[in-house]
C-alpha cells in the first residue's frame, strides 16, 4: 500500500516500521499504518481523558454556538460517540449527551427598512405583492424589488412557510444590489431546486415497482427525493463486503447510503492511458519572474496547458499539467495528470454484468493515494471492459505510474437495482423504477433535484453587486455536479468544481446569516472572482455532496486559454476579507470525496472563526496555496475529519506555487503575509496524520494556543516548507513533537513553549541533523510528557547534551501528567472555566 504523496519515501518508511510484524497487511486496528514514528508498546490513551476530552469538546461547541437548538447539540453529541478516537483507533467514550434547554434554533428578522414585497404558495403573481395579498412566486417578486434597487434604494423579499420550487435560478445582478430575501418571523421557507414529481407506481417484479413519466416535468433525474429524504441510484456493490479495503483503510458503508461512506472493496484491473512524456503538455508556461528564493523547491510559477487528459480541465490547464510538476510526486513526466479510460470486469467482479445500456452507468473510484474519489461516465462497455467517455477531473493530481486506481462501485444501473431505497431513471422509456420492501403510500412526496445552482450573483470588480442579504432560509435539493466542469484551482492536491448552490462572482458586502442548506448534491457555496467583506454566519450545513464552503480567486499572467490563471495577484480578482463566522457543518463529501468544510485558492485576508465541523471524508479546512496570507483561523472546533482518506489532518495546507502579491507589506512581493491559527480545537482522529498538517512549501503559518489532540505529529513541515513557527499549544498523546525537511538560512521553523504528550520516548523531534546553527530549528521551553518520563536521542543527543550545546534551553522531559492535568491545560487555552 501506498501512504503519502512521496510514495518512494512512504514505501520505505512502510518496509522499516512494518514488514517484520504484519508481513501479509498493513492495517492496525482496521486502519492504516501512520507514518513517521509509533507507539511504546503497550501505550493507551486513557480512557479517562479521551472520556473528558469528549465533553470539552461538547462544552466548547456549546460555547461557540450557544443559540444553537437541541437537535444540533444532539447531533453533535451522537457524533462524539462514534468510534475511531485515539491513535490506537477506538473510542473509549460513548457517554456525551446535551443536557440543555429543550429549544430548537428559529432565525427571525425585523422587516427591514424600504419596500418590502411577500411571497406565499397561496398567493397570485397579479396581486401587488403585500402581507395581506402576497405574490406566489420568487421570480414574480424579484421583478418588482428591481423596480426599486434599480433607483438605488432597498428592497426585500419576505417568503413565508412552505417549499418554493424553482423553475430557474435565482440570478442577481447589480441592480438588485441593496436586496434582502428572508424569513417572514420565525416561519421556514424552504427554497428547492427540485421537481415536484407525480408518479403513479405499478409492480415491476419482486420489491421493484415503476412509474411512467413520460409528458410530465420531471428533468434529469439524476438524484430522487422521496419525503425529503435521498434515494439512491442502483449500484453494485450495495455496501462493503469486508471491514477493510484492501490498501488497509476502514471500509464505511454497508447500506449504500453515501453518508454512511464510500461503501465499497471492489477492486479490478484498469485500462491504462499513455504514459505522459515532457512533450504531452500543448503549451509550457514556466516564466522566470517572479522568483522566489526562500527554499530549494517551489521557486517559480509552472503550469501546463492541454495535452492528454488535462484537456478535460476548465480550463485546460494546471500545475500537474506541466513537465515541471513537484512536489511529493515522482519525476516528471511521471507526475503529469493521467486517469484510467476504462475498466476490465468477469462475473467475479460484477455478476449482473454485462449491461444492457452500459453508456448509463457511472464509475466512482479512489485515487489509489485514497486523497481524492473519481467519478467516470460510462462511454460504452462489452463483456468484459467499461470505457469511460468523461470524468476523472474531480482531483488535481493522476493515478500512480504502476497503480490507476483503488476500490470502485458503479451505479446507475438497472441490473443493479435490488437494494432498499434504490433507483433508476431510464431516459429512453422516461420510466422510474424504485426498490422497496416496503410499501409505496399514495401521499408520499416524490422530487427530482433538477437546478445546480439555486441562487447566483453575477457581477465584477468593476460593477459588483453590493449589499445583498439573504437570511433565515432553508435550501435544499441541488442536483449533481459530479461530471460538470471542474478546475485545478492552484498548486495543491485538489480539483474544484465550478459549480454551487449558492455561487457568488463578483460581489461586495453579501450578507448570507443563518440558512440551512441540507442535501445539496455538488458545492453548497462557492465565492469566486472578485468579492470584498463577505460574511457568512451562522448557517447550517448538512448532507452536501461536495464541499460546504469554497473561495476560488482569479489571477493574470497566464497565456490567454488558460483564463484565470497566472503568478500575478495584484490585479484584485480574489475574495478577500471574507467572514466565515459561527457556521455550523457535517457530512459533506457524500459523493466527491476530496471536499472540505471550507476549502480556499488563491484568497487571502479571511476570517474562519467559531465554526463547527465534523464528519468529513478529508480535511475539515483546506489552503490549497499560500496565496497572499493574512486569514485568521480562530477558535474553530473540528474533529472526526479524514474519515475515509489518508495523508491529511482536520487542517490542511500547500504553497507549492508562487504568486506576487501586496499583502505582506503594501509592494509586490512572492513572500505572503502570515496566516494565524489560534485558539483551536483540532482533534485528529480517523486518519488524521497530524492535526496540522502544513504540506508541501507551506510557510509564513503562526500556529499557537491551540488544542491538538491525537494524530501522529505535532508540527509537520515537509517538501522545503519553512517559517513556521509553532508555540504555546497543547499537543494530546501524539507520537512525535515536530518533524520538518532541511531549510535555508533566514527561513527556519521554530516550536518553543509547547506542552508535548508523546505516546513514545523517541518521538520529540525530527529533522536535518546536519543542520547549522543558522538553519537548525529553534526550539527551546517545551513541556515533553512520555510514558516513562524519558526522551530518547534526537539527532544522536540526549536532551542534556542539546542543552549543553545551547539548543532546547528551558526543555524538559516528565512521566505522562494525570489526564484531569491536561484537561485543565486545555481548557485555559480555550477560554473554558475550570472543571
Amino acid at each position: 500500500p501506498v501512504f503519502g504523496r512521496h510514495f518512494e519515501e512512504k514505501l520505505k518508511m512502510f518496509l522499516l516500521h512494518w514488514a517484520a510484524a504484519l508481513c501479509a497487511i498493513a492495517v492496525v486496528q482496521g486502519k492504516p499504518s501512520r507514518e513517521h514514528v509509533f507507539a511504546q508498546p503497550n501505550a493507551k490513551v486513557p480512557a479517562e481523558f479521551d472520556c473528558q476530552m469528549r465533553q470539552m469538546a461538547m462544552q466548547f461547541a456549546q460555547t461557540l454556538q450557544p443559540f444553537r437548538g437541541k437537535s444540533t447539540f444532539e447531533r453533535i453529541a451522537a457524533e462524539l460517540n462514534l468510534p475511531g478516537g485515539d491513535p490506537g483507533g477506538e473510542t473509549q467514550c460513548f457517554n456525551i449527551t446535551y443536557n440543555g434547554p429543550d429549544r430548537e434554533f428559529t432565525p427571525s428578522f425585523p422587516i427591514p427598512t424600504g419596500s418590502s414585497f411577500f411571497v406565499s404558495l397561496s398567493g397570485s403573481d397579479s396581486d401587488p405583492g403585500t402581507l395581506s395579498r402576497p405574490f406566489q412566486t420568487i421570480t414574480r417578486a424579484l421583478a418588482a424589488t428591481r423596480a426599486v434597487t434599480r433607483l438605488g434604494n432597498p428592497a426585500s423579499i419576505i417568503l413565508r412557510d412552505g417549499v418554493h420550487y424553482l423553475n430557474e435560478t435565482l440570478t442577481l445582478t447589480p441592480e438588485d444590489s441593496g436586496l434582502t430575501i428572508q424569513n417572514y418571523n420565525d416561519e421556514q421557507p424552504v427554497i428547492s431546486g427540485a421537481v415536484r414529481l407525480l408518479p403513479t407506481f405499478r409492480t415491476a417484479g419482486p420489491n421493484v415497482y415503476v412509474a411512467d413519466l413520460a409528458g410530465t416535468n420531471h428533468g434529469t433525474v439524476t438524484g430522487l427525493r422521496r419525503n425529503r429524504q435521498r434515494a439512491f441510484r442502483a449500484r453494485f456493490p450495495n455496501g462493503c463486503k469486508l471491514p477493510t479495503t484492501p490498501s488497509g483503510y476502514a471500509c464505511m458503508g454497508n447500506t449504500g447510503n453515501p453518508l454512511a461512506g464510500f461503501g465499497s472493496s471492489l477492486l479490478t484491473e484498469w485500462v491504462h492511458p499513455p504514459k505522459p512524456t515532457m512533450n504531452t503538455p500543448r503549451i509550457e508556461f514556466h516564466p522566470t519572474t517572479p522568483f522566489r528564493n526562500t527554499s530549494d523547491d517551489f521557486q517559480y510559477f509552472q503550469l501546463g496547458i492541454g495535452g492528454g487528459q488535462c484537456e478535460h480541465f476548465v480550463p485546460p490547464a494546471g500545475f500537474w499539467c506541466g513537465n515541471r510538476c513537484e512536489g511529493g510526486a515522482p519525476a516528471p513526466p511521471d507526475c503529469i495528470y493521467r486517469v484510467p479510460l476504462g475498466l476490465l470486469f468477469n462475473k467475479s467482479i460484477l455478476p449482473h454484468g454485462p449491461y444492457k445500456h452500459p453508456e448509463d452507468a457511472v464509475v466512482q473510484a479512489w485515487h489509489p493515494g485514497h486523497w481524492a474519489s473519481w467519478m467516470f461516465q460510462v462511454g460504452e462497455g462489452n463483456a468484459t471492459h467499461l470505457m469511460f467517455s468523461k470524468g476523472g477531473f474531480q482531483g488535481a493530481r493522476g493515478s500512480y505510474p504502476d497503480k490507476m486506481a483503488d476500490t470502485f462501485f458503479v451505479e446507475n444501473v438497472l441490473e443493479e437495482l435490488d437494494f432498499e431505497n434504490e433507483y433508476f431513471f431510464d431516459p429512453r422509456t422516461e420510466q422510474l423504477f424504485y426498490f422497496t420492501n416496503g410499501t409505496i403510500a399514495p401521499h408520499d412526496v416524490w422530487e427530482a433535484p433538477n437546478l445546480k445552482t439555486l441562487v447566483a450573483l453575477n457581477g465584477t470588480m468593476e460593477n459588483p453587486v453590493k449589499r445583498v442579504t439573504i437570511r433565515g432560509i432553508t435550501f435544499r435539493d441541488a442536483a449533481l455536479t459530479y461530471l460538470d466542469a471542474h478546475t485545478v484551482p492552484s498548486g495543491g492536491d485538489w480539483g474544484l468544481g465550478r459549480i454551487a448552490a449558492i455561487h457568488v462572482f463578483g460581489s461586495e458586502d453579501f450578507d448570507f446569516d443563518s440558512n440551512t442548506l441540507v442535501q445539496l448534491d455538488g458545492n453548497a457555496m462557492l465565492i469566486e472572482n472578485y468579492n470584498r467583506y463577505a460574511t457568512i454566519q451562522n448557517n447550517d450545513f448538512h448532507e452536501i455532496g461536495d464541499n460546504i464552503i469554497a473561495q476560488l480567486g482569479w489571477t493574470t499572467g497566464a497565456p490567454e486559454e488558460a483564463f484565470g490563471f497566472g503568478p500575478d495577484g495584484t490585479t484584485g480578482t480574489q475574495p478577500r476579507f471574507t467572514r466565515i463566522v459561527g457556521n455550523i457543518g457535517y457530512a459533506c463529501g457524500l459523493f466527491e470525496k476530496q471536499s472540505s468544510f471550507y476549502f480556499q485558492a488563491r484568497s487571502c485576508q479571511n476570517t474562519v472563526q467559531d465554526n463547527i465541523f465534523f464528519h468529513g471524508p478529508r480535511a475539515g479546512i483546506n489552503f490549497n496555496d499560500g496565496f497572499g496570507g493574512g486569514s485568521l483561523l480562530e477558535r474553530n472546533l473540528l474533529f472526526n475529519t479524514v474519515m475515509e482518506s489518508g495523508d491529511h489532518g482536520p487542517f490542511n495546507s500547500w504553497d507549492r506555487q508562487v504568486y506576487v502579491t501586496e499583502v505582506r507589506d503594501g509592494t509586490p512581493s512572492v513572500i505572503k503575509a502570515d496566516d494565524e491559527l489560534r485558539n483551536n480545537f483540532f482533534v485528529g482522529n480517523y486518519y488524521g496524520q497530524e492535526a496540522v498538517d502544513n504540506d508541501d512549501g507551506s510557510a509564513y503559518y503562526q500556529t499557537h494556543h491551540n488544542v491538538f489532540v491525537y494524530g501522529d505529529r505535532g508540527m509537520k513541515n515537509d517538501f522545503r516548507g519553512h517559517d513556521n513557527h509553532h508555540h504555546h499549544n497543547l499537543y494530546a498523546y501524539i507520537n512525535s513533537g515536530f518533524g520538518i525537511d532541511p531549510q535555508r538560512a533566514g527561513h527556519i521553523d521554530y516550536f518553543f513553549e509547547n506542552r508535548v504528550v508523546l505516546m513514545n520516548s523517541n518521538g520529540y523531534a525530527d529533522y536535518d541533523c546536519k543542520c547549522t546553527n543558522a538553519t537548525c530549528p529553534v526550539t527551546h521551553d517545551n513541556a515533553l510528557y512520555t510514558p516513562d518520563g524519558n526522551m530518547g536521542k534526537v539527532c544522536g543527543q540526549t536532551l542534556a547534551q542539546r542543552q549543553a550545546r545551547g539548543v532546547d534551553l528551558g526543555t524538559f522531559v516528565a512521566s505522562w501528567p494525570q489526564p484531569g492535568d491536561i484537561i485543565a491545560w486545555a481548557r485555559e487555552i480555550l477560554d473554558l472555566p475550570p472543571v
